[in-house]
């Protein structure tokens, strides 16, 4: 029996979904963007709706409609599942996390306030994250009805003011592609990843409001997905254009936040600025509390329980906590490797998930990410340590230069997978006979 959705529900899930996507790293790099465009501004807004917008909705409606991230991953083997998440998850809890405090706080909170200390402000900030977090039932529930309005609004009103009131006149610039530059930006973003990691709190969310049916629950993801989709798209499309209203003025090698704070404080003034500091922080509380939700849920449930949710959400608060204190840079040479790592499995694993009902056996998944993963080891590996013989392999990937070398080995993959699978499966039986 499909239930009567509720237009609140969509609401503050898609609000939640969009504060989820939306950390304060995504702030800083619209306005770069637009300036580098400059006149072309619009068609850049394009390019980073398609990369940086859409492809993360996209992710979280294949993944509901394929009811969970498992019901894709399953294809590959059991354990995948595990492993991918798993390492995710890891990236979310030593990197991801920390960092939404150091933001928080160095451009957020001392931004507005430049005595603000540091380490207290750390401190703090964990308490009110875990505060927050402390329950998966409603996690979403107060990320969307309490933290993102606030938020929303405050970036709304910045961004419409940056339409309305210019800071100057977009100019021509020496950059020869902007679609593909911003296309690029919005892929190198991650986002889709957010997708994975969140997935579990978003659909656990949706089902618990209720909507139990796969009709249902799909229905209310799509829904809210196009709410986040408008949000993302004003916020992100309102900092691009403010930074190309300043590429007259600004240096092409002008920093991403440095740029950000001029652009804003051109526009309104110190009270644009603290307007933009306490956007920053909600931003970053935000994604923090998403996280740490999903990194505790994902423990919880891997123990099969005996770890509690809370508890585990404690210890995420901690160790996020910790890392920050410490700093960050001790340990951030170890997230490029992981995203290398997991970004492309995540992108293949989205895109066998729409084509999932035609897809003619298991080994079409299987193929494609078996030399995904390779490729994708590969790239971590030489972000550290250069190995001529791989170095040979990768550059030698059509596309691997803009991101994309993953393409060809996961179509190979696919290939090979859908025609080897079929004899391996009845070789398989013919055994156990």
């Amino acid at each position: 029996m499909n239930r009567k959705i509720k237009a609140a529900d969509v609401l503050f899930i898609g609000l939640a979904f969009f504060a989820n996507y939306f950390g304060a790293g995504n702030l800083v790099f619209p306005p770069m963007l637009g300036l580098q465009a400059g006149s072309h501004w619009l068609s850049s807004i394009v390019a980073l709706a398609i990369s940086g917008v859409l492809l993360p909705i996209l992710a979280i409606a294949i993944i509901g409609m394929a009811g969970g991230v498992t019901g894709i991953t399953g294809h590959v083997s059991k354990n995948f599942h595990t492993v991918l998440v798993g390492a995710i998850m890891v990236f979310a809890m030593f990197i991801s996390v920390p960092c939404t405090a150091s933001v928080a706080i160095e451009l957020g909170a001392q931004g507005v306030v430049p005595q603000t200390p540091y380490a207290p402000a750390v401190v703090l900030y964990f308490i009110l994250v875990f505060f927050f977090a402390r329950s998966k039932e409603n996690v979403l529930d107060r990320i969307g009805k309490i933290l993102t309005p606030l938020m929303a609004v405050i970036l709304f009103v910045l961004v419409i003011r940056g339409f309305v009131a210019p800071i100057g006149t977009p100019v021509e610039t020496t950059l020869e592609s902007p679609f593909l530059n911003a296309f690029l930006g919005g892929y190198q973003t991650g986002d889709v990843l957010v997708s994975f990691l969140m997935a579990s709190v978003f659909l656990g969310t949706i089902t618990g409001k209720g909507y139990t049916e796969p009709k249902d629950r799909n229905r209310v993801t799509i829904l809210a997905g196009v709410i986040a989709f408008c949000c993302l798209l004003v916020v992100y499309g309102g900092l691009l254009y403010m930074g190309a209203c300043g590429s007259g003025d600004f240096p092409a090698d002008i920093g991403n936040s440095e740029l950000l704070v001029s652009v804003i404080k051109r526009g309104g003034g110190q009270f644009a600025m603290s307007a933009l500091g306490v956007a920053v922080v909600l931003a970053c509380m935000t994604t923090a509390v998403g996280q740490v939700s999903a990194i505790a849920d994902f423990f919880s449930t891997l123990s099969g329980g005996r770890l509690p949710y809370r508890t585990m959400a404690v210890a995420a608060s901690l160790v996020g906590m910790l890392i920050a204190l410490m700093g960050l840079n001790k340990i951030i040479v170890i997230s490029t490797p992981i995203f290398l790592a997991t970004y492309p499995p995540c992108l293949v694993l989205m895109l066998l998930g729409i084509f999932r009902r035609v897809i003619p056996n298991d080994g079409g998944y299987k193929g494609a990410i078996a030399l995904t993963v390779i490729y994708s080891i590969c790239e971590a590996v030489l972000s550290f340590v250069p190995i001529g013989p791989m170095q040979a392999l990768v550059s030698a990937m059509p596309l691997s230069g803009a991101g994309f070398g993953w393409i060809v080995p996961s179509v190979v993959g696919f290939a090979a997978g859908v025609l080897l699978y079929p004899r391996v499966d009845a070789g398989k039986a013919a055994q156990a006979q």
